[in-house]
């Protein structure tokens, strides 16, 4: 009878070993998707964002010894930091993700890949069919380290205009009347990654530009011949750095003040579609978002918070 039981006891033993090796590791966290075969494309390569994706085994040491820092990446791209990327998994120890593993040549754990969107074209339609580039990431395996790299990947379709008085800019406002117009007066000449996500969200609606504070000449811009004053802050100067809505038809230029700072990507995206009537392609505020992607994490959508570590 001992003998049995014994028998019993390590059988269960093994078989919750066994159940635990296969688990899948981010199958109840809402910041990282957990993907199959039948999910992978439709998540990873019909976007316009960048995705990194951890392809693990839960029985490898090394794959343990990351995710604490991976989980603090999904929850820093996808809640905090909404930027234009996607954070995801694959359990390769699984029977049916295993063909989806060898397709990507997975041979070692973890594997990072990250695949980047093919440059996007101007009123064309958006991304169907056409796959992603992939590369492994070798890189540090730090969130500074991860969070930079997969920013980085981030296309950039927003438009560099040396000021409000040159050609670059009156054409910028008086092409495409289509489109809503944005302009961000920064202190950076280079494009951050939350206003690269904003420009990759409002794609085929939106256009931005970005102009130093450095080439602000004057108080004011011209629409349809007019000077219109550009707003500004309570000491009556020109903050820096503003988000602008240029308005032609109306003869308005708008200054986004929800927040202290230009670092809520879900607040700046509710202005812009109240202020330009224009809806989101991709993003927090897009059907493709309620559509699918909540559903592909845990389930249950996830809350979206204040950021409080980047700004434009």
């Amino acid at each position: 009878m001992l003998v049995i039981n014994y028998f019993l006891v390590s059988l269960q033993f093994f078989a919750l070993v066994l159940a635990r090796a296969q688990a899948d590791e981010y199958a109840t966290d809402p910041n990282i998707y957990e993907l199959t075969p039948s999910t992978f494309d439709k998540v990873v390569h019909k976007t316009n964002y960048t995705s990194i994706v951890k392809f693990y085994a839960p029985w490898c040491g090394y794959c343990q010894q990351l995710k604490p820092v991976f989980t603090k990446l999904g929850k820093l791209i996808h809640k905090d930091g909404q930027y234009a990327a996607n954070v995801a998994a694959v359990n390769c120890d699984k029977e049916y993700n295993k063909p989806l593993c060898a397709k990507y040549q997975i041979s070692g754990f973890p594997t990072l890949l990250v695949f980047r969107p093919p440059k996007h074209t101007d009123g064309q339609p958006l991304r169907k069919n056409e796959k992603h580039v992939n590369e492994v990431y070798n890189g540090e395996r730090s969130l500074k380290a991860m969070a930079s790299f997969l920013t980085s990947r981030l296309k950039n379709y927003s438009k560099r205009i040396p000021g409000f008085g040159s050609e670059t800019f009156k054409s910028f406002v008086d092409e495409d009347e289509d489109y809503g117009k944005f302009v961000l007066i920064s202190k950076s000449q280079s494009v951050s990654p939350l206003f690269r996500s904003l420009a990759i969200d409002f794609l085929n609606s939106v256009k931005f530009g970005l102009i130093s504070s450095k080439a602000l000449k004057g108080t004011t811009v011209t629409l349809e011949g007019q000077e219109v004053e550009i707003p500004k802050g309570e000491n009556g100067e020109i903050e820096i750095p503003s988000l602008l809505y240029i308005n032609k038809s109306s003869g308005e230029v708008l200054k986004y003040d929800r927040t202290p700072k230009l670092n809520d990507k879900l607040k700046i995206s509710e202005w812009i579609v109240e202020v330009s009537k224009k809806t989101p392609s991709e993003g927090p505020l897009s059907k493709k978002e309620k559509k699918y992607y909540s559903s592909y994490r845990s389930g249950k959508k996830a809350k979206k918070a204040a950021p409080d570590h980047d700004e434009l």
